[in-house]
């Protein structure tokens, strides 16, 4: 689906969905547990519907927003991942506490995802791992996982370390996950913990060892899923750029979401932002360039590189090479697009550098690299574009915020479907 965005400012206030990265957490979570769980505004995107879906391939009986697990048994001999990283990470050693070979598939960039960490960790202990073409997926996979030391690179995806959180409690014995290196993205592993504490897991930290006890059994668990502030970061830097304040609920301030790391920074970039227990208010703002270290919020990245193209001095970007192995690789995505729109940027193997200026160069075409974030930091850069911008593929926005467009023309943004040939305004 293509998109004509015409250059409208936004204002009002809108209800953030809900963590991505939380309903992951929790669903799985309640899927473990042998009791029946309740979970309330979980995110409704084609990434969760990935992990319901894998989650049904290994016996959890999902009904709405009630949910019973226990000990997965396989159902069915294939789990398709979508283009969801985190369903493929999380799951496939939770697959591998049953005795029964399973194949992974996925879709888009997935298959070409980097899945190394598990194959070399899992064919050194002896498990079968077995990849079915050239790509990394599909894999065949087969346990039963075994207690024991368990070691990791720190700067690799989080997504690894969470898969094994989640599976190694369940095992008869205790093991431990050690950390090597540099421990990225730890605040997405710091969410996992959290999350399992509330179904009833515990995990013991020292420093950079897990110390993860045996024998345990997950919880069932009444709970509501939070906004996320990964989608809210959009809407916050539309308020900074526009002329008008927009308002955003259903986010906690208190949140252990890394991503809240969005309002320091804006905060540090001359941001004038009202936080309360129940909204957060951003107003139009002068905003001024920073030095953003992306090391452990590499999901804020694109949004944040057309803040700072529209920010005042030199913002430098610092760690972005984690960003080159999501959806698309991001910093070429984005230095393609920012270049596009007439910003003045320069790449490094490790930071990007970016000269903010007043405008962005319109009646232009844009691709999005199949990737979710981008395409929303398309739309929310087209604020500021001296005429209206053609976004391709838009829809992969379902990934993450399927309301995206609904809630963009809500705050007063103009959208022509070109496709389709119909004008929301």
């Amino acid at each position: 689906m293509d998109i004509l965005v015409s250059p409208t400012p936004l204002s009002g206030s809108l209800h953030v969905p809900a963590s991505k990265s939380l309903s992951h957490r929790i669903l799985i979570a309640a899927g473990l547990s042998n009791d029946e769980s309740q979970l309330q505004g979980l995110l409704e995107s084609d990434d969760i519907q990935a992990t319901k879906a894998a989650l049904r391939a290994l016996g959890v009986s999902i009904n709405n927003d009630v949910i019973r697990g226990g000990f997965p048994k396989r159902i069915e001999d294939h789990i398709n991942a979508g283009a969801s990283g985190s369903t493929l990470r999380f799951l496939i050693p939770i697959a591998m506490l049953q005795d029964q070979p399973l194949i992974f598939e996925g879709k888009d960039r997935l298959p070409k995802r980097s899945l190394s960490i598990y194959e070399d960790l899992f064919l050194s202990k002896g498990y079968r791992y077995e990849r079915l073409s050239d790509d990394h997926l599909p894999v065949r996979v087969q346990g039963p996982l075994r207690a024991g030391m368990y070691k990791l690179r720190g700067d690799v995806s989080s997504q690894f370390i969470s898969g094994l959180l989640f599976a190694l409690p369940l095992l008869e014995s205790d093991s431990i996950l050690e950390i090597e290196g540099p421990f990225e993205s730890k605040e997405y592993v710091n969410l996992t913990v959290d999350v399992l504490a509330q179904f009833g897991i515990t995990i013991e930290q020292d420093n950079q060892t897990f110390h993860i006890p045996g024998s345990q059994k997950y919880l069932a668990n009444h709970t509501t899923v939070e906004g996320d502030f990964s989608s809210a970061a959009f809407f916050l830097v539309a308020g900074v750029i526009g002329q008008a304040p927009i308002t955003l609920h259903n986010l906690n301030t208190h949140s252990k979401q890394g991503d809240k790391e969005i309002l320091t920074i804006l905060q540090a970039m001359n941001a004038k932002i009202t936080i309360s227990d129940h909204a957060i208010t951003v107003v139009p703002s002068s905003p001024t360039a920073h030095t953003i270290d992306l090391k452990d919020i590499p999901d804020l990245g694109p949004i944040l590189m057309v803040l700072a193209a529209l920010s005042e001095g030199e913002t430098t970007f610092t760690n972005i090479e984690r960003l080159r192995f999501k959806e698309s690789d991001r910093v070429k995505a984005m230095e393609k697009t920012l270049l596009k729109l007439g910003a003045n940027v320069h790449v490094t193997k490790k930071q990007m550098l970016i000269e903010g200026q007043a405008r962005f160069t319109g009646n232009q075409t844009f691709e999005t690299f199949d990737d979710h974030r981008i395409a929303m930091a398309l739309m929310i850069a087209s604020i500021k574009c001296d005429n209206p911008i053609t976004i391709k593929n838009v829809n992969v926005i379902n990934k993450s915020y399927p309301t995206f467009l609904e809630t963009f023309k809500k705050l007063g943004g103009k959208i022509t479907f070109t496709k389709e040939g119909i004008t929301h305004e």
